[in-house]
Order: C-alpha cells, then structure tokens, then sequence
C-alpha cells in the first residue's frame, strides 16, 4: 500500500500528466491492467486502474463518461488513459471524478507499458520499506537508550526526541490535542505520561508515526518502571526487615533490631498497625503476589492522601510492611501519639478502606487496626492486636458490619480477645472441640455456631430458634446431639464457660 501523492511522486512516474488533482489522503494498493472494459467493475478498492492503448478507440465522450463512474463506484483511487491526452478527457468524466475524490491521469502512447508498471511496483515496495526499515531502527535506538542509561533513568521527552530523529516523525511528551495521534506511557497499569504525534496525510507516514509513538511509550514505561524500582529499593527494604521483626519469633529479634535502626527505622518509638485484608481466594500464586504488591503501593498512596486532608503531613510517619500474605500499615510517632493522633489513624485506615472498596467493588475487603504502643516489643503487639480484630469476623465489634475495626473499640472484650490468641487457649479449644470436628468440616462448623447460638442466649431454646430460624425441635435435637459428643455437662458452671469460650474462640484456631 502506498500513499497516492507520493506513489505520483516517485521516479519513473513523472510521465504521468494528471487531468485533475488528487486527494491526499487516498492510498494505492493494487494494479489492475485492463484492456477490456467489461473487466471495469470487479477493479478491487484503492487500485490503480491502467486502460491500455487497445481501448484508446472506444474512448470517447458519453463511454468515457461510463467508464469513470464505473472506476468510481468500484473505490478505485486513479485511472490512467494510455494513448489519450489531457485535453482528450471530456468535463463530464473529470467532474465524475472529482464527486468521488478519484484522480484521472494520462500516459503518452509511446510510453512502454510494462516499464512504467515495473516502476509502480517498485514505488509501492519502496515506501513499506523504508517505513519498516525505520521503525526497526527506531525499535534499536530507544532499546539502547533504556539499557544504557544508569538504572534506566532517561526521561520520556528525551526518548521522544531520540525517535523522531530516527524516524523522521516529531514525537513529543505531552497531552494529546483533539485529534492527534497518541500512546499512554504506564507503569503498574497507571498512567504517568503520552507520547503524542500528529496525524500524516501520507497513509505509510501515518501509519509509521503510530507505531513509532507506541515504541517510544513502551520504552518510556519500562524506563520510568526501572527508575522507580531504583529509587524504591531503600524503601524495599525497609518493607521486608518490618515484615520480618513481625513474625520473627523472640530468638532472632536481636539480630533484626540493629539492621533496622542502621536503615532508619524508629523501632523504639511509638507504633500503631493497620492490616489490610483483601480475599484474593480466586488467584493463583503468581497472580496473587503481583496483586498483593500493587495492593500495598495503592494503600501508602491512600494514606497519604488522609495524611494531607487531616494536616499530618503526606505519609509522615508511614511505613509498609507485609505478613500472612496481607499488607500492614505501620504508624510512627516519636513520642506518645495524642488523641487526635489516634483519631487521624482511624480516618487513614477508612480511606484505605473507601479506596479499595472504589477500585475492587466485588472483593471483600477489611481493616484490622492495633492500638498505640512503645517500642519494637509494641509493635509486634500492636499487629497482634490488628491480626486479632480480624481472626475474630468482628465478633465483639459495636457495629459487627464495620469494615474498619479498631481493637481499643472492642471495649470489654479485648480480655477474651488477647486470650484467644494465645497458643494456650488455641490448644484448649482444639482438643475440647476436636469430638465435632471429626464430623467433618461443614457439619463441625453448623454444630458449633449451633451451640454458641444456644449458649449466648442464656441455654433457651426458642430465642436460638428464632435466631437460626430453625423449629425448636431442631435446636433441641441439634444440642442433644452436640452434647453427646462433647461429652460435656451444661449445668457445671466451670464446664460451661469452657464450651461457650471455645465457640467463640474456634475461628482462631
């Protein structure tokens, strides 16, 4: 296919004598040699339609005429007369031509026919050429750019300039105007610049520019992509030294500690946790970690954001950490945090909430918040604490649907909520349950909240009823039934708050 200005323009082609002007915009992309009118209307669209000499004696006025609206319905960009003269060619065929955007031309009889194919063929082959052959350059210089800059640090407007001196385009970093050409630069599927270049009248030039613009934005991702990651690297670490003072058991804390203040981190301030829990049951491994990682970026973004709305400055104080496979927020202050400090936790963890919630409607999303405590020992606790509000399923929240859970709001029943999370009480509920679980999983857990039901309304059967929406001799063939195989005797106070304990403690475990 060829541009039909610059296919006129091309050697060997200036013996053509054109009757009227061409459309600029209309491309060649086929020949078809015809010495039978009758072959004029399966001419393919965009072809140059070459009459031979053997016509030259039916062309005239009215058939002429014919001939051009028939050219013209078929698409055909330019018909040539071989034999015929400019002034051969009536008024009535030119306007034909000119209503439907096609252009006639004349190629004097002498002219041999096959040279000024071979010529057509040759200028057609010439521009997909020259367009591939600089697109591949292109393709080269901006790979080299990208690898061998210091950690791919080369800007997108350098890049653009790099391009349109291999292509001979003007690419530029900018926002697109109404109509230009353009290619978003991204990195981690967000857009961070364009790459924006004008349309061409020429279809090959137009076609070189737009995937010139999409090599330049894709080196300028990668680019941009392994400049962040540099620049990150610092911060990088610091996520996974947190990670590991979390869940390091007490042995090997004192060889984490001086590793973290040597990178400046203020573990011996005051620490609060939020954790971040995002069911991602429907993702395998590799899809699951990649999440998790943009997961974690777009929470920092979040509470920077509540960070400047309630005047804390942007971030300050934040850091990230991961553990158990979700991300955990980690607050900073230098000394005893105030009030209002405590407050402004409770805002950033709701505009995590609120923006995870916009980006992934359909998930199911909470956040898990600590309390406030000193030192790296605090810290620990104060994930612990975080982890627990969320073990739980909210179950002694003031308002159990509340996505955002703050552990000093369980009031009462942190006591039972610390206790729950020790290894001693998971042990204890483990083996006073274990009669239930033998039943298998789905049939355990309908017992157990069966129970629990009955116990947290005082042992009366038809509150439990009404709240399982059972008939009451199903709650009481259900109880009678737990209880055999607990083997446990209700009227004992001591072995009652044990079972009602272990009901509530077995999501723990």
């Amino acid at each position: 296919m060829a541009n039909l200005p610059e296919l006129l323009s091309s050697p060997g082609l200036e013996v053509i004598s054109l009757v009227t002007g061409h459309d600029t915009r209309r491309v060649v992309s086929r020949v078809a040699v015809l010495d039978d009118a009758k072959r004029l209307p399966m001419v393919p669209r965009d072809s140059l339609v070459l009459l031979t000499p053997v016509l030259a004696d039916e062309a005239y006025g009215y058939q002429l005429d014919i001939w051009c609206r028939t050219a013209a319905e078929r698409g055909a960009s330019i018909v040539l007369f071989s034999g015929l003269q400019p002034e051969d060619i009536p008024r009535s065929s030119v306007r034909v031509a000119k209503r439907s955007r096609m252009a006639l031309g004349c190629v004097p009889a002498d002219i041999s026919l096959g040279g000024l194919i071979v010529d057509i063929g040759r200028a057609m082959d010439a521009g997909a050429a020259e367009a591939l052959s600089r697109a591949v350059h292109t393709a080269d210089v901006l790979a080299n750019a990208v690898d061998e800059a210091p950690s791919g640090g080369v800007a997108t407007a350098r890049l653009c300039e790099l391009a349109s001196a291999a292509s001979g385009q003007a690419i530029a970093a900018r926002q697109p105007e109404p109509g230009e050409l353009s290619a978003p630069v991204r990195v981690d599927g967000i857009e961070v610049d364009h790459v924006t270049a004008a349309p061409h009248p020429s279809t090959m030039a137009d076609q070189l520019a737009r995937l010139v613009i999409r090599l330049t934005a894709e080196s300028a991702s990668r680019a941009v992509a392994y400049s962040r990651r540099a620049s990150e690297l610092p911060i990088r670490s610091q996520t996974q030294l947190l990670g590991e003072i979390l869940v390091a058991g007490p042995q090997y804390l004192a060889e984490l500690l001086p590793r973290a203040r040597s990178l400046g981190l203020g573990v011996d301030a005051w620490h609060a946790t939020v954790i971040v829990e995002v069911d991602t049951t429907d993702l395998d491994a590799v899809t699951g970690a990649a999440f998790l990682e943009t997961l974690g970026a777009i929470v920092m973004q979040a509470v920077g954001r509540a960070g400047r709305s309630t005047g804390l400055g942007e971030g300050t104080g934040w850091h990230l950490a991961y553990a158990d496979h979700a991300p955990v927020l980690i607050r900073t202050w230098k000394r005893e945090p105030a009030d209002r400090d405590v407050e402004a936790l409770r805002t950033a963890a709701a505009t995590v909430h609120g923006e995870l919630r916009r980006r992934w409607p359909d998930r199911h999303i909470r956040c898990g918040v600590g309390g406030v405590h000193e030192s790296v020992e605090g810290l620990r606790s104060s994930w612990a604490e975080a982890r627990s509000t969320l073990i739980t399923g909210n179950s002694f929240a003031s308002n159990q649907s509340s996505p955002v859970v703050l552990f000093d709001d369980l009031g009462l029943h942190r006591t039972l909520v610390e206790w729950y999370t020790t290894q001693t009480a998971r042990a204890a509920v483990r083996d006073l349950l274990a009669p239930l679980e033998q039943e298998g999983p789905d049939k355990a857990s309908m017992m157990i909240h069966t129970l629990r039901v009955y116990l947290d309304n005082q042992g009366a059967v038809a509150p439990t009823a009404t709240a399982l929406n059972l008939h009451r001799n199903a709650v009481s063939y259900r109880i009678k039934r737990i209880l055999s195989l607990l083997d446990a005797d209700l009227d004992d106070p001591n072995q009652r708050l044990a079972v009602h304990l272990a009901c509530r403690a077995w999501k723990l475990c």
